[in-house]
């Protein structure tokens, strides 16, 4: 089975904060499969400067580079379609139909409802699972069963107190590449 894992970076931390940038990274067993990275197009006036600075935004960058909205929506709901392993049963048809398993670290409760609503405003189907796996619930319960508790659950201080190099934090493939490894490390036999 296929696991997604992404993330978003914000213009801010409130829901009508805009996504300016999303990334993915698609892995099985074996390892990473493919990557997926868009800057998108936003209205500066719309976000909270101390998030875009935290968050890398270079305007020249995004002039160059960002896309619109609606086009980094095509282009990841083609990405995720690649790797539609879960099936479900349309409520309205009744017929099967197929979506991805995305995860990530804290998108249950910031990346996911950011993406469906940005899905849903746009009437556009988000072709994944509901219901993520959160990597942040997993390192906590890992370290609860193991009597340990860390300072802080944020994604760079697990990396690093797994010895995994933390670069360019809060760029949104950088991030997306993080996780996978850290989930790699803790799946892996012998820890």
């Amino acid at each position: 089975m296929h696991v997604v894992y992404f993330d978003l970076e914000t213009g801010g931390l409130l829901m009508e904060h805009p996504i300016i940038q999303l990334a993915a990274v698609a892995m099985d067993e074996n390892g990473m499969i493919e990557s997926f990275e868009v800057k998108v197009q936003f209205d500066p006036a719309m976000a909270d400067a101390q998030a875009l600075a935290v968050n890398h935004y270079d305007p020249d960058i995004w002039q160059r580079e960002a896309i619109t909205p609606a086009v980094a929506r095509a282009k990841f709901t083609t990405f995720l379609k690649r790797f539609c392993d879960i099936e479900h049963i349309s409520k309205r048809t009744g017929r099967p139909y197929r979506v991805a398993q995305l995860a990530g670290h804290n998108v249950a409760s910031f990346d996911m409802p950011r993406l469906q609503k940005w899905y849903q405003d746009a009437n556009e189907f988000l072709v994944a699972d509901p219901r993520p796996l959160d990597t942040l619930q997993f390192a906590m319960w890992y370290f609860h069963v193991r009597g340990k508790r860390l300072p802080s659950y944020r994604l760079t201080e697990i990396c690093k107190h797994f010895g995994i190099g933390v670069e360019n934090a809060h760029d949104a493939l950088a991030d997306v590449m993080l996780c996978a490894e850290f989930i790699q490390r803790l799946t892996s036999k012998g820890r």
